[in-house]
């Protein structure tokens, strides 16, 4: 199935309104055919609620590169749609990765560690089930209005009303990438070690990689093959990063609470919990020191790569991570 990340006939000739047209049906056909998949047949395919959280912040991303050719309140109630459905998405794909890290979890694979790991997964699938019926009310409940508001979201696209707007989607592009890697570089160049600030610089990664997938053609190839995968491989290790303090964050709790009401239980467990958080914690460090080598790969690259679209968008204005 289509993913909807490279969107073929963009050109850096033609007119913002054809490419926020082309653009946003792209990136909300993909939603909605993700939508009915996620929320009736999760069974069938995990890959159909990562689609669908996938395919949500794309959507969100070209939004956000075409605010100025979207009446605001047409672009507020597209916005919220996306962030409900992106939300309970989110939830359910969480505890699909949580269960795929126990399988993977060396810990929980020898006999003393087996207790925790039957627990764990009877858990997860408690929380998992329990999220994929908030998955499936959301569909309900908002699923139709979106699937109206998306459609008819490219009728209401109209030139950018703004004082010197670019007027091809060339311009745009520049202005656009050139701000959003001026400021991902500098925010590398920052150094975030605590877990927040990787986690905001994650965040930064992917309205990179999500603007350049938009973009794409109005740069020289290298742009996509050599800084695209690097700001990829970024997301990727910080991900690892944020997946383990969730799972410490969680097995925290937990513990706290078996401890409290069902001491016996925690007794049984308690060997394959303390392995899997001596698991996790380790990836932290771990996570860390990929993130640094990775600093140094970056920083080779923008100073080989004559990147004329930083150079050419001097701003202080810097994008929200939030």
């Amino acid at each position: 199935m289509a993913d909807g990340k490279w969107i073929a006939g963009l050109t850096p000739e033609i007119a913002i309104t054809d490419a926020a047209r082309l653009v946003l049906g792209t990136r909300f056909e993909v939603v909605r055919l993700y939508l009915p998949l996620a929320a009736e047949k999760p069974d069938e395919d995990w890959e159909y609620v990562h689609q669908l959280r996938v395919g949500t912040r794309r959507a969100g991303a070209a939004l956000r590169v075409f605010k100025d050719c979207l009446p605001r309140k047409h672009l507020r109630s597209a916005k919220a749609s996306l962030r409900t459905l992106r939300r309970a998405a989110g939830d359910a794909r969480d505890w699909d990765v949580f269960q795929l890290g126990l399988a993977e979890a060396k810990a929980l694979n020898s006999a003393t560690g087996k207790p925790a790991r039957d627990f764990l997964t009877g858990y997860a699938m408690g929380e998992r089930s329990a999220a994929q019926v908030r998955l499936h009310r959301v569909a309900l409940d908002h699923g139709p209005e979106f699937l109206e508001e998306s459609q008819a979201l490219t009728d209401h696209v109209h030139e950018p009303k703004t004082e010197d707007a670019p007027t091809t989607f060339g311009e745009l592009a520049v202005n656009r990438f050139g701000v959003l890697l001026g400021a991902f570089s500098a925010a590398a160049e920052a150094n975030p070690t605590d877990p927040i600030a990787l986690h905001q610089f994650r965040i930064l990664a992917k309205r990179v990689r999500y603007a350049l997938e938009i973009f794409a053609s109005c740069f020289p190839e290298t742009i996509r093959e050599e800084v695209y995968p690097v700001v990829e491989q970024v997301q990727e290790i910080l991900g690892e990063i944020q997946d383990a303090v969730v799972g410490l964050n969680r097995l925290t709790s937990m513990r706290k609470n078996l401890k409290a009401h069902a001491p016996e239980t925690w007794m049984r467990v308690q060997k394959g919990f303390e392995g899997l958080v001596v698991s996790l914690r380790s990836r932290v460090p771990a996570g860390r020191k990929a993130f640094q080598k990775w600093r140094k790969q970056w920083d080779v690259l923008t100073q080989n790569m004559k990147l004329e679209i930083v150079a050419a968008t001097i701003t202080t204005e810097e994008p929200s991570t939030r």
